[in-house]
């Protein structure tokens, strides 16, 4: 099946929309862990239910989903842990702001993968962008800081991992669905050995808006790294950053906080990157 790079970059760009949407949510959820464990069920679910209607991923997938399940479950713990210290208009450009550049480097260095000069260009643009939005939120002091930034290094972990995954199979669903499975029945566990009363509470309670945000999540991650199979990741990884945009959005017309020029002109610079990476 061929698809046209501008379409890629598009379900990339609704890939993006997605993980803002969701991390929204968590964020303002009363119980962030449960909400996200509710939002990861609904990943096993749908991973399972591919399961059933692909082939096994085989032998030389095993490592790459154990590595991948690794460090999601490390990004999911940072990732609460960045929300409860920080805002979410701080903790998630932070944590996300980190990764083109760690992706880009990653990926050159494990996967071999090269760049062509417009590529690099439109990375660099989105790195700059994205750094004018959070330099103000870099000064924050406090473990906050620490675990956003964490957030950020396991995400260029699984995206890494997920990208050498994808590749190394017949068919790149099928790693995808049993990532979902393991990532999700990792969470669920969790849940059920720590809180199992309180998670089925907040389950009845949250059901809609959960499932709602779980389709997002499961959706969005699987298109980023579906498009790993037939993009260079740190091209994937940089359009996928401008979640941060959207971010500042929700955080502006949601949140009622202030737009301020240096975001307009940063949003600039992010947007003139993602152009540069689409006729790269």
């Amino acid at each position: 099946m061929v698809i046209s790079e501008s379409i890629l970059f598009a379900l990339v760009l609704l890939s993006a929309l997605a993980h803002a949407v969701w991390n929204a949510v968590v964020k303002h959820s009363t119980e962030g862990f449960l909400q996200l464990a509710m939002i990861r069920s609904v990943g096993l679910l749908v991973g399972a239910a591919l399961a059933t209607q692909l082939p096994l991923p085989g032998k030389n997938a095993l490592a790459f989903l154990i590595g991948g399940a690794f460090f999601q479950y490390l990004y999911f713990f940072l990732l609460s842990q960045s929300y409860r210290a920080l805002d979410y208009g701080t903790a998630y450009p932070v944590a996300r702001g980190v990764t083109p550049l760690m992706v880009a480097t990653a990926a050159l260095l494990f996967l071999d993968e090269s760049l062509a000069p417009l590529q690099i260009t439109g990375i660099l643009l989105v790195t700059c962008g994205i750094f004018a939005l959070i330099m103000k939120e870099l000064r924050v002091s406090g473990p906050g800081i620490l675990y956003s930034l964490g957030t950020g290094i396991a995400i260029t972990g699984y995206t890494i991992i997920g990208a050498a995954g994808v590749r190394s199979v017949a068919n790149p669903l099928s790693y995808v669905a049993w990532l979902e499975i393991l990532s999700g029945g990792g969470v669920i566990l969790a849940v059920l050995f720590t809180r199992p009363l309180k998670g089925l509470a907040f389950a009845r309670a949250n059901f809609v808006r959960s499932s709602l945000s779980g389709v997002l999540a499961t959706g969005g991650f699987g298109i980023a790294l579906w498009a790993t199979s037939m993009m260079p990741v740190a091209a994937v990884a940089a359009t996928r950053e401008v979640s941060i945009l959207f971010a500042s959005v929700i955080s502006v017309f949601l949140l009622n906080e202030r737009f301020s020029p240096r975001r307009i002109f940063a949003s600039l610079i992010i947007f003139c990157g993602i152009g540069t990476l689409a006729f790269a």
